[in-house]
């Protein structure tokens, strides 16, 4: 079965072709590609796993498991990779701050170098609270979580 779709955002001169539809089965039903981008996360769903990530890198950190700080820095960066490859309209201002803003983050967890990882830590949460203030969210204020999450053993295959 084909289906001419709607271009969802509503743009003239990119109709789906009629004749040739592309079809996905997620386990329980078929999906057009359309529907299937759709589904994806936005800006909000993205950051909100960002968050979480964050809090467990900085305090693993402050802990000394520099080991636990690179996987969920790794993992934060990866997520804040993909928002910029989905969302478009966020790519250059997230892709700088990957660069410009996050790596000396990277680079201090590397090292493992707690003064360095502080003092490139405020910066980077700086310039994300600056960043939610040039697109339009004054609102969205992120801290750094003061206490250490209570879910994960910060100390995990320290010697």
């Amino acid at each position: 079965m084909t289906e001419n779709l709607p271009d969802p955002a509503g743009s003239a001169g990119s109709a789906v072709d009629d004749g040739h539809t592309h079809r996905v089965h997620n386990g329980k039903r078929d999906l057009t590609i359309d529907e299937l981008a759709r589904m994806q996360p936005g800006m909000d769903r993205l950051m909100a796993e960002v968050g979480p990530r964050l809090h467990r890198c900085y305090h693993a950190a402050l802990a000394g498991n520099w080991p636990l700080a690179a996987y969920f820095g790794k993992s934060a960066a990866k997520q804040l990779a993909l928002s910029a490859e989905s969302r478009p309209k966020y790519e250059p201002e997230m892709t700088a701050y990957l660069r410009d803003d996050y790596a000396p983050v990277t680079a201090a967890i590397r090292a493992q170098d707690r003064a360095a990882f502080l003092a490139a830590w405020a910066v980077m949460v700086d310039r994300a609270n600056a960043l939610h203030v040039f697109f339009g969210k004054p609102y969205l204020g992120w801290k750094t979580p003061e206490q250490p999450p209570d879910d994960l053993d910060l100390t995990a295959g320290m010697p």
